[in-house]
């Protein structure tokens, strides 16, 4: 359980539903004894959560799986024991989802989106599409803050299928955290914008969403991978992307959060490079579509977090 797990446990607690969650370590020891405590302003809510190192052995209605997108194959198979026939499937992660992949893009995404082919045998009509907008840290184990208005838009992996529905039910749409997607590819291509337009910028300049879209040399940097997401999203189907002006308001009101990605960089852990960064590359590549700026970026930071770990690796040696 990371930030946006931690998020959710603390709003599905109330619900009445049988909610379990699976940490390890120091945050599983926090959870056992000092219960998961949220913070929202000047404001901390403490929940007693149900905490083990593994899922409960009895089937789940749904499993959430909130961690990174390198991380889903391992997870789907420490919770496996819990997924039945009917057991529905949300994962909470950014990137380019397995799911959306197309039949002639197969080949070139699966290597770097599914290697293991973990994701791919999920019946996708169990599969729910999930787009978070939360602005959450993790200030401690079981602590975790989160700024402004958390919300989740919920679609069909398999269109039609009514997953999402089924999900929506079961968290509880009075919760008014969570919202049906009028179109989850949308939802995802708006997302992914954002996402590799600021994270990997963020690592690179250690700098703030807000800085992103502001700072007048970063934004202009900002706006053209905006730009290239834009002309990548067209060539892979989406008629009508959210406009550059709207998206770069979205990141100016992050205000001074650090992304995810900046927060795993400062705390040394690896980074979404793969579903954030080679994914897009490799569909560029494919419709031929040019993301020279992109592309750049990418390398740069894959160089910076290689240089973190190196020094790291030094001075443990």
């Amino acid at each position: 359980m990371g930030g946006i797990g931690g998020l959710l446990a603390a709003h599905l607690s109330p619900l009445d539903v049988t909610l379990s969650v699976v940490a390890r370590g120091e945050t599983l020891h926090a959870l056992q004894h000092n219960r998961l405590r949220c913070s929202h302003g000047t404001t901390t809510a403490s929940y007693a959560v149900q905490a083990d190192s593994r899922s409960p052995d009895a089937i789940q209605d749904l499993v959430v799986l909130c961690g990174k997108y390198h991380q889903l194959p391992s997870l789907i198979e420490t919770v496996s024991h819990s997924i039945g026939q009917q057991t529905k499937i949300m994962p909470v992660v950014n990137g380019y989802p397995w799911w959306m992949t197309q039949p002639d893009t197969q080949a070139s995404l699966q290597p770097i989106l599914d290697p293991t082919g973990t994701l791919t045998s999920l019946n996708r009509a169990n599969v729910c599409g999930c787009v978070a907008y939360a602005l959450v840290e993790v200030e401690s184990p079981g602590q975790i803050r989160y700024a402004g208005s958390p919300r989740f838009f919920i679609g069909d992996a398999e269109p039609n299928s009514g997953c999402a529905q089924t999900v929506l039910t079961l968290l509880g749409q009075e919760n008014h955290i969570f919202y049906l997607s009028q179109s989850i590819q949308k939802d995802l291509w708006a997302k992914l914008c954002l996402n590799v337009s600021t994270n990997l910028l963020s690592v690179l300049l250690e700098m703030s969403l807000q800085e992103l879209a502001i700072e007048p040399d970063i934004a202009c940097l900002t706006s053209q991978i905006l730009t290239e997401m834009h002309a990548l999203a067209r060539a892979s189907g989406l008629s009508d992307p959210l406009p550059i002006d709207t998206l770069m308001n979205k990141i100016a009101q992050g205000g001074t959060h650090p992304t995810s990605m900046l927060q795993d960089y400062r705390y040394g852990r690896p980074l979404e490079l793969s579903a954030l960064g080679d994914a897009i590359l490799a569909l560029a590549h494919h419709y031929h579509v040019p993301i020279p700026v992109t592309n750049t970026v990418l390398i740069l930071t894959r160089n910076k977090a290689a240089m973190r770990d190196a020094i790291s690796n030094h001075k443990t040696g």
